[in-house]
């Protein structure tokens, strides 16, 4: 499993996603799109990539508020397939414009309704299944491969096989006008699953794809580098909590005590720095709350559109240092807008801090983002910490439960990354020029107790 922490439309950026097969064996990739909001799903599709094969494809939209679109000219395979879509157009490329089903109608959660809700979020790409035989026949070594053959597969087909790793992913977030590109790797999660991930309907259930034992209220486990150390932390299915063993390991895997990483807000250097922070489990413990599929909420504080519109807040404390460790002030809003959300509060599925002037939920300088929530430390440049474990004037700890072996875990499950821009207007008389560069975000992990407080691990 794959998991990228960010895609973006917004400011006029484009989006490049990569997907490359290092094994032997041909695959069946799950690629689904979600929105920044509350994750819920606005693409999907199936890819099959041959032994050493690369997908790409770019997610872009216009400068209004309409919805992103992928765009395409890779001949892998696509399940549906690419005569679907629109296309071909000049190029040979083809196209899909994200959908809003999954927030309208009868799957209304109470956000914003609108296509402008798919212009910037997050992605996983899951390994359904290997080929052999036949299928793998069909684009191994076959330039263009024989789709046609791959789009009937049902779970009864012939080879079939267990999922066996071998990928990984990059993205690139590219600002023609601009002339900027900054662009990271994704998270990998190993040993998803020891079974093909298809049904009669040749759709998959990925809450229930986590490795398990013992049948629908079995156990899943999740090995978590801690202090050097691996732990294993075990969770198991109950008849109270639907299905919570999968989204708890998941959720294991990124949990995170403390981000760290560096800012620049310098004047004279026309600098901005935003950090991109993305909760992939967060969407299955913080469903509408009319929905009871995903019944445990913590580690996360409120459940969507309960009790602010369009999210649903979890708050964090920050610390701030100069370039010389000098601990700084942390400034807030004396006299926040009515109707905005929490300061310091990490609110939906994907977020961006900025440390600018601008209003704590306003459009953010770098990414354009309408996902933004400002942190304001009183200095030019340094070292930032969020504590995603302490929330700041509360004696509560935000902690993942222990489940039937392992440690409680502190903070919340994220990745991220930082991306800092330069300006530089005195190249040449008439010259400017623009920097950026992205890094990720450093992270601690920590155990503790039922209470929230932090102890060695076991």
């Amino acid at each position: 499993m794959l998991l990228f922490p960010y895609y973006t439309v917004n400011a006029g950026q484009a989006t490049v996603i990569s997907l490359v097969n290092a094994g032997e064996k041909s695959k069946l990739l799950a690629v689904t799109f979600r929105e920044g909001y509350n994750s819920r799903e606005v693409l999907s599709f199936n890819v099959v990539l041959a032994p050493h094969d690369t997908w790409t494809g770019t997610v872009y939209g216009d400068d209004q508020d309409g919805p992103a679109r992928l765009i395409t000219r890779d001949e892998s395979c696509t399940l549906p397939s690419k005569a679907q879509w629109t296309g071909p157009l000049l190029g040979g490329s083809y196209e899909k414009t994200f959908y809003a089903w999954a927030y309208n109608g009868r799957s209304v959660d109470g956000g914003l309704t609108t296509g402008a809700r798919t212009r910037e979020g997050h992605l996983e790409v899951i390994e359904r299944l290997e080929l052999s035989g036949a299928l793998a026949a069909a684009v191994e070594n076959q330039h263009p491969p024989h789709c046609a053959a791959l789009q009937a597969i049902s779970a009864q087909a012939a080879g079939l096989n267990p999922p066996g790793g071998d990928l990984y992913g990059s993205f690139a977030v590219i600002d023609v006008a601009e002339g900027t590109l900054f662009g990271g790797t994704a998270t990998a999660v190993d040993d998803f699953s020891r079974v093909p991930l298809i049904n009669d309907y040749g759709t998959l259930n990925w809450l229930h794809a986590a490795r398990s034992r013992g049948g629908a209220f079995g156990e899943t486990d999740a090995v978590v580098p801690i202090d050097g150390r691996l732990q294993t932390l075990v969770f198991a299915n109950n008849l109270e909590l639907t299905n919570n063993a999968g989204p708890n390991a998941l959720s294991a895997l990124l949990m995170t005590e403390n981000l760290y990483g560096d800012i620049s807000r310098e004047a004279s250097l026309g600098s901005h720095s935003e950090w991109v922070i993305t909760s992939p489990t967060r969407f299955m413990h913080t469903a509408d709350p009319r929905g009871q599929e995903y019944a445990q909420l913590a580690p996360f504080n409120g459940r969507f559109n309960d009790p602010a519109p369009d999210s649903s807040c979890t708050p964090f404390t920050p610390r701030a240092y100069d370039r010389e460790g000098r601990s700084v002030n942390i400034l807030r809003d004396t006299n926040p807008p009515p109707g905005s959300l929490p300061q310091h509060a990490l609110c939906y599925g994907t977020n961006v801090v900025h440390f600018s002037d601008l209003a704590a939920d306003g459009s953010t300088p770098l990414l354009g983002s309408r996902l933004g929530t400002k942190v304001k430390p009183d200095m030019e440049a340094g070292s930032v910490v969020l504590e995603l474990a302490t929330v700041q004037d509360s004696t509560r700890r935000n902690t993942l439960p222990a489940g039937v072996r392992g440690p409680t875990l502190l903070g919340l499950p994220v990745i991220g990354f930082e991306v800092v821009r330069y300006i530089n207007n005195n190249v040449t008389p008439g010259v400017l020029s623009n920097y950026a560069a992205a890094t990720p975000l450093r992270r601690s992990v920590r155990c503790g107790n039922a209470a929230g407080e932090a102890q060695d691990c076991p």
